[in-house]
């Protein structure tokens, strides 16, 4: 019920008025972002969390990887360290975070990067690879220290930020009109028959005055996570799903789509699995269904479970996440593609 949020209300407004006064001091260059003149594309939102952020810094890996030499820069969320380091498929999640892992397992060649301090991090790339034509900084639309060159927001369509209230009454980490900050919008999750009328609806409703656009998640293929042998959904009888993701709940539409039986184990977001959440995890498993059977994680969630040697003789499958455009894909490339050539240093 609502009116049980009321006593969080002073708390909101203390959370508001400092990241106001933050804001303004940016806003009013009394403190000083640093700029590159490397293009460099921020890719955030305004919620905290659950929006899809990793799926659509890939997409953007996968748009300029093929034309452009590109590093990615992130915090490195849930990590146990806040130095500069570069991300190898070697790491753990503890060292360098369970995101920037799935990337850098997923685009090996890239350069993959975490640092607390942003600055810092990038100033270590570029250092290292001064002949680089661009750099994506992975949840950095608050960190307003850097100057992005290009700034995309995510709003989730189930969640949109415009529906939302700031922390702690809501999940909103600054004030709604703060995405004006931000050059494109990206309105993600949405259902894949949204209608025009839907969309234009949304667009007056969130009063964003740059170009918005709509995504989708595309599910793609199961994979085991020790060999690498793929399954088809719609073969599958039985499932436990494992999830530590903000909003798992597309993933169950999705299996639930496919009439499979299934348990569904909900962990918080970035959650660090323990030995004996494994052991809980596979008893629940041995004990669910007969046979024809599988556990299924997000990618995220797997490069966690499979530290477990307990899970090395138990099916343990991924699923790959992707995004794609309802409309206007080729103008959104485009637009990316424009600014890093236009604001390249090497040619």
């Amino acid at each position: 019920m609502k009116w049980l949020k009321w006593p969080l209300f002073p708390f909101a407004f203390i959370f508001w008025l400092i990241t106001s006064i933050r804001n303004g001091l940016f806003d009013k260059k009394l403190i000083k972002p640093t700029s590159f003149s490397i293009p460099i594309i921020s890719v955030g939102n305004i919620t905290m969390g659950g929006t899809g952020k990793t799926p659509h810094t890939e997409y953007l890996i996968r748009l300029l990887k093929p034309k452009f030499e590109i590093a990615i820069l992130s915090k490195g969320y849930g990590r146990k360290t806040k130095d500069f380091r570069y991300v190898s498929s070697n790491n753990i999640p503890n060292e360098v975070g369970d995101e920037p892992l799935q990337i850098k397992n997923k685009f090996c060649e890239t350069i993959i990067a975490v640092d607390h301090n942003r600055v810092n991090g990038v100033l270590s790339i570029l250092n290292d690879f001064p002949k680089l034509d661009g750099i994506l900084l992975d949840d950095a639309f608050q960190h307003r220290k850097i100057n992005p060159g290009f700034s995309i927001l995510l709003s989730d369509f189930n969640n949109p930020f415009h529906k939302d209230f700031i922390f702690p009454l809501g999940y909103l980490r600054e004030s709604r009109k703060h995405s004006s900050r931000a050059d494109i919008l990206i309105v993600s999750k949405c259902p894949k028959n949204l209608t025009t009328n839907q969309a234009e609806n949304f667009k007056k409703q969130i009063s964003f005055s740059g170009d918005v656009f709509f995504s989708t998640i595309k599910y793609g293929d199961i994979y085991h996570i020790f060999n690498t042998s793929k399954l088809e959904l719609n073969k599958i009888k039985n499932l436990v799903l494992v999830t530590g993701i903000a909003y798992p709940d597309e993933l169950v539409k999705h299996i639930k789509s496919h009439n499979i039986n299934f348990k569904h184990l909900n962990f918080r977001d970035h959650y660090p699995y323990k030995e004996k959440d494994a052991s809980e995890i596979i008893e629940i498993f041995d004990n669910f269904a007969v046979n024809d059977k599988i556990i299924l994680t997000t990618q995220k969630d797997a490069e966690k479970l499979k530290l477990f040697k307990s899970f090395e003789k138990h099916p343990l499958y991924c699923i790959d996440i992707k995004i794609d455009f309802i409309w206007d894909k080729n103008k959104f490339d485009k637009k990316i593609h424009d600014y890093v050539i236009h604001h390249q240093i090497n040619s």
